[in-house]
């Protein structure tokens, strides 16, 4: 790998870390909402069962509606944590180009 591919390598990573912070903040604020969202839906049909209170519970929890909310938060989560991955790829792609450029600049 010559410099000029070290360069560029480090141009696209920089970019794509910097074009997705406001993309992966956005991600983790619809994976927090529809966690929320679940738990309120839960909250909900729980107040408004009938039997004893495990059974209101299990009963809210396996509801439809409240597995929907579920869904809709695992997937958002999924969301989340793919950029969040990447990201984080990319940030140890930054190291690694550190390190290149440092031992080509040494060996020069």
């Amino acid at each position: 790998m010559n410099v000029l591919d070290i360069e560029a390598r480090a141009t696209q990573a920089l970019k794509f870390l910097t074009d997705t912070d406001e993309q992966a903040a956005d991600l983790k604020h619809s994976a927090e909402v529809a966690e929320a969202r679940h738990e309120a839906t839960v909250d909900a049909l729980f107040l408004h069962m009938e039997g004893t209170v495990e059974v209101r519970k299990a009963s809210a929890r396996t509801a439809e509606t409240s597995q929907a909310a579920k869904l809709d938060f695992l997937e958002a989560q999924r969301q989340y944590d793919a950029m969040a991955n990447k990201r984080k790829s990319e940030a140890l792609v930054m190291e690694w180009l550190r390190s290149l450029y440092a031992s080509y600049r040494q060996g020069k």
